[in-house]
């Protein structure tokens, strides 16, 4: 429960007696009390009829209290009783516990996505707390990431590529010549496609009489030689890399 409390409360008196089952009580002046509630009252002062009580509302003069205040006792309150705004061994308590608390779910007001995340700190939690990544999977610090292109083997003599094969590495591999056609209507601007002669038979690029590929050369240059496919617009490619 969050309490207020007032540097500047004035020490007060009942100006009616209260029974020890009263809910409200009338109080010769407030100044300086809290003006948000719950805020603590000792009744009786420094006396052994000592009472702590929890203001939670006030018309005027007159307070709405929960009677028995962290473990003291209720009872009969004389007029003319001292009345004092006071902190409690609550209050410490309360804060040796929050002092101590570790950072988990509740914790220090820390709730939802970011408690989840601090007290089990996996790349999953992180994503559920941040909103506005652009990937996925898991989080690598301190090292590279391990980046998987794949890799599609061709052994025939032609083949054309499919939209799987967008930064892949296609190898082609055939005794004979082998001619790569590339289709219209499959790549978007930006993809590329990555390809290499492993066999003897030279790879001839070409586009399907709708899509045309531009570049310095057709082919590829000799065995092991490899290129890249850039989609540079609707239909259009660059051939870029060790080629004839």
């Amino acid at each position: 429960m969050t309490r207020y409390y007032s540097a500047t409360a004035q020490d007060t008196t009942l100006t009616s007696a209260a029974t020890n089952s009263s809910t409200s009580i009338v109080v010769a002046a407030t100044t300086g009390y809290p003006t948000s509630y719950p805020f603590i009252l000792a009744l009786d002062y420094n006396t052994s009829a000592e009472e702590l009580v929890a203001v939670t509302s006030a018309s005027g003069l007159t307070l709405t209290v929960t009677r028995a205040y962290n473990g003291t006792t209720a009872q009969a309150h004389a007029v003319g009783a001292v009345v004092r705004h006071v902190i409690t061994a609550q209050d410490l308590t309360d804060a040796q516990t929050h002092y101590g608390t570790t950072l988990t779910a509740g914790a220090h007001g820390v709730t939802g996505a970011l408690a989840t995340f601090l007290g089990t700190s996996t790349s999953a939690n992180l994503a559920a707390l941040v909103s506005d990544e652009t990937g996925s999977g898991s989080l690598v610090f301190g090292t590279a990431p391990t980046i998987t292109i794949g890799i599609n083997a061709q052994t025939g003599t032609t083949y054309t590529p499919v939209l799987a094969d967008a930064a892949k590495l296609v190898t082609l591999n055939n005794s004979g010549a082998i001619t790569l056609t590339v289709p219209a209507g499959v790549f978007s601007a930006g993809q590329i496609i990555n390809i290499q002669q492993t066999g003897a038979g030279q790879v001839t690029v070409q586009g399907d009489g709708t899509s045309t590929v531009t570049g310095t050369g057709t082919k590829l240059r000799a065995q092991y030689s490899a290129a890249t496919i850039v989609c540079t617009g609707t239909n259009t490619f660059t051939l870029i890399g060790d080629i004839a």
